[in-house]
Order: structure tokens, then sequence, then C-alpha cells
């Protein structure tokens, strides 16, 4: 099972996303962010939006369920921004970890297979 640079860039800014909300749900009152939700949902989309152009292209059920939850990325990065609201934000980040999980379990799946065709194991 063999991971890229971008899976490892990918784990770095997911990891931001989570200490970003973090910092947010238990008031570290950290920069840009300090108390307002609204700010921290849009470093989360920045930092979501970020990840999500380190991905790759690909096909079938897994492309789909992942796009599925891009799809609801946006939508609840719109609503946290616009509402404000510590609830869609917390959504928003499952969402951004879940996404990162699937693509990351995604590439190492396909790595793996890669590996089994080139030794002749398929």
């Amino acid at each position: 099972m063999t991971l890229t640079r971008k899976d490892a860039a990918a784990t770095v800014l997911t990891a931001f996303v989570v200490l970003t909300f973090a910092a947010i749900h238990e008031s570290w009152n950290v920069g840009l962010i300090a108390s307002s939700h609204r700010s921290a949902a849009g470093a989360i989309t920045l930092i979501g939006a970020l990840t999500c152009g380190l991905g790759t292209g690909g096909g079938g059920a897994a492309r789909r369920l992942l796009a599925v939850f891009g799809a609801a990325a946006l939508v609840l990065a719109v609503l946290s921004i616009v509402t404000g609201s510590l609830t869609l934000l917390s959504l928003l980040v499952v969402d951004i970890v879940l996404l990162w999980a699937g693509s990351t379990l995604r590439h190492a799946w396909h790595a793996e297979r890669l590996d089994e065709i080139k030794e002749g194991r398929h």
C-alpha cells in the first residue's frame, strides 16, 4: 500500500480543519477566527477547498459516494457561513473528515490493486 505526497498533504490540511474547529469550539481565541463561527466556517471552507484540490479523478461507486459528500460539504459550508451555526459547522467538519478518509482509503486500495497487478497476483 503506497500513498502519495498529495495524500500526506490532504492529511495535514484535514488536521488543520479539525484543529480550527477545536479552536472555535473550545474558545481558544486564536487569530482571525477568535470567537466568530462565521470566520471559522470561512477558514474551514477554504482549507477544505484546498484539500479537495489535491484529489484525483477516478470512477466507480466510491467516486459517486465521495461526490455526494462533496456536494453536502458545499451546502454545509454555505449554510455555516450564512448562519454562523456551530452545529452546521460541526457537520461540515465531519463531512470533510469523511471525504478525506474515503479518498485516502480509495487511493490506498487502488495502489494495492496496482501492486497486485504488477506482481502478477491478479
